[in-house]
């Protein structure tokens, strides 16, 4: 893969208006972009020795990715709520608008704002940074009093802790997000945590597709 890297100026980014705002947007595309390529490299990964990390690590880079667009989502309504940034983006190319627009409707009062409150706010209180006791206690109980499934744990030991993996631990999480949160029914649980991961990961695409082109133009006009 081949790139370039351009220099810029931080005396004019920081009298640049607006600074603080696009300096956000490119900080979530930062963690975006690794969060997103990291959950790739492992739902590719073809070790069968490692078969027990998979799942966990999927659901790890979701919930990562949710923590990210949750705060990414405030930067998103800076940009609209200023005339300057807002103005910046209509200059933009047509895939960056569209994107900035779509992201603009996870806001209060968009068309996404109930989707975006139950699937990713959640998510970024609870579990993407924090181990919300409670929450925990309560997938425990679930797990245990299930009268359709065995109360069966795991944990795989490896030749080293990245070869390691609590799967009781990523079970619980699954409970925790699946169920609890998402409120997902027992039949449905994978094919609509499928769906729902799946609408988690197009918002972080889109604020890739935005904020790759955003930031960039904003860079050229105010710090080169």
């Amino acid at each position: 893969m081949r790139t370039h890297t351009k220099y810029f100026s931080f005396s004019k980014l920081a009298d640049a208006e607006g600074a603080s705002t696009v300096v956000r947007v490119a900080m979530v595309c930062n963690d975006l972009a690794i969060a997103n390529s990291s959950m790739g490299h492992y739902k590719k990964m073809e070790s069968n020795a490692l078969n027990h990390i998979r799942q966990g690590a999927a659901q790890y880079f979701v919930r990562m990715s949710c923590g990210h667009l949750r705060e990414g989502i405030k930067a998103v309504e800076g940009v609209r709520d200023h005339p300057a940034l807002r103005a910046l983006v209509k200059k933009c190319e047509p895939r960056a608008q569209t994107a900035f627009a779509d992201l603009c409707e996870c806001l209060p009062a968009g068309r996404d704002h109930i989707h975006f409150a139950r699937y990713v706010q959640p998510i970024r209180n609870t579990v993407a940074f924090h181990y919300d006791a409670k929450r925990v206690n309560s997938a425990l109980e679930d797990r245990a009093n299930r009268p359709t499934s065995s109360p069966v744990c795991s944990i795989t030991i490896g030749e080293d802790i990245h070869s390691t993996r609590f799967e009781f631990a990523d079970a619980l999480l699954d409970t925790i997000v699946c169920r609890k949160l998402w409120g997902i029914l027992d039949a449905d649980v994978r094919a609509e945590a499928d769906r729902i991961a799946e609408w988690c990961f197009q918002k972080s695409i889109q604020f890739l597709d935005f904020g790759d082109d955003f930031v960039r133009r904003y860079m050229l006009e105010h710090a080169a």
